[in-house]
């Protein structure tokens, strides 16, 4: 019988361009001292002692957000996996949701990646997460549109916007199971259905 691998993926603490509504992409912008504090609050919600490990997206407000969370869990970020980096935005990155969709009313964005490869990625970086640390209890520092990804393919269900620092548990023991979506400290109850996918 496989071992229960638990993960929380953790949308990284808020930067100066989400504050003002820019798509970021792979652009490595760094945390403000809102996501610096949403880290904390998140490490508080995550309880000190229930994890074994922290890993992140190779991006500086990932890496951060993870340095955070694991000294205040008492662990360390053990690594990093090139897929869970966000999703590529091509020439959108650096612009305004609203002004990239003025350029191309089609959000055809030139270099944009598909969505099927960003859900393609964050599976294999979950697979080989799972690998490397069966039976473990992960913390998975990574980014909104990778994350929203993952869930609606595992769950085939519709998922809301991952907002700053929210954590959403997924499970593996021989299928993938989802066990909450979006929980940020002030909003512990927001739990969604289990739902299973080989």
């Amino acid at each position: 019988m496989s071992k229960t691998t638990r993960l929380a993926l953790v949308r990284h603490g808020r930067t100066d361009w989400n504050r003002r509504g820019l798509l970021q992409g792979h652009t490595d912008v760094p945390l403000d001292d809102v996501g610096r504090a949403q880290a904390r609050d998140t490490a508080q919600m995550l309880e000190a002692g229930m994890w074994d490990t922290v890993v992140t997206s190779p991006l500086s407000r990932a890496v951060d957000t993870g340095r955070i969370i694991a000294a205040q869990l008492g662990t360390s970020v053990t690594g990093t996996y090139s897929d869970l980096i966000e999703r590529g935005y091509g020439a959108a990155e650096g612009l305004t949701r609203a002004d990239a969709e003025h350029r191309w009313p089609e959000r055809d964005f030139p270099d944009i990646e598909p969505l099927e490869a960003v859900s393609a990625r964050g599976r294999r970086a979950l697979d080989a997460i799972v690998e490397t640390h069966p039976g473990c209890r992960v913390v998975v520092i990574t980014h909104g549109a990778l994350i929203r990804s993952v869930l609606g393919d595992l769950s085939a269900a519709a998922v809301p916007r991952i907002v700053n620092c929210a954590v959403s548990e997924v499970e593996w023991r021989g299928v993938w199971r989802v066990r909450s979506v979006n929980l940020t400290p002030r909003a512990t109850t927001s739990r969604s259905p289990a739902a299973q996918r080989p």
